[in-house]
């Protein structure tokens, strides 16, 4: 599976350890997990594979790629896509507009 942005029309807010993400397009505020940020930050960013993800991710936090839960980040990417923040279409995961 590859990530592709898009588009960048989220509007970011961070409060604590949480981040507050605008979607104009739907006009829905969504709060977010620092995980569930990384991915949509590294999806921005431009296209690559959720390994590449996964270790953008794990440099962003300062810790080794095997540190960080695959679980958890599956099933930030699952909840991304049910939050209509990313597409999962044909292998390919955008960042929704």
């Amino acid at each position: 599976m590859v990530l592709l942005p898009a588009g960048k029309a989220l509007i970011w807010q961070k409060l604590d350890e949480h981040f507050i993400v605008y979607q104009p397009s739907s006009a829905e505020t969504h709060i977010l997990n620092e995980t569930s940020a990384l991915i949509l930050a590294s999806i921005e960013l431009g296209p690559r594979s959720i390994h590449s993800a996964l270790e953008w991710a794990a440099m962003r936090l300062g810790v080794p790629t095997n540190d960080l839960d695959i679980e958890e980040f599956s099933a930030a990417m699952v909840r991304l896509d049910e939050l209509g923040l990313v597409d999962c279409q044909d292998d390919v995961m955008v960042v929704s507009e």
